[in-house]
């Protein structure tokens, strides 16, 4: 299944990438190229990266409210 591949070559430059998970939304995992900064999102990965859970919600309201203290 595609999803399991996560060994995927940056079509940019062809280095191999490397995977990530993003820093405020932890259950969303792409690519990044170690080259070239380039970014591989999967169709889910990407409609989900503009969706926050109301976990990541709060977590960031969390966040915010320590920061400004």
């Amino acid at each position: 299944m595609y999803q399991d591949i996560r060994e995927i070559d940056c079509p940019k430059c062809f280095q191999r990438m490397v995977s990530m998970v993003d820093k405020d939304q932890f259950h969303i995992k792409y690519e990044c190229c170690p080259n070239c900064f380039g970014t591989f999102f999967d169709a889910s990965e990407f409609r989900d990266l503009k969706e926050k859970t109301v976990l990541e919600s709060f977590q960031q309201l969390l966040k915010t409210i320590r920061h400004n203290l």
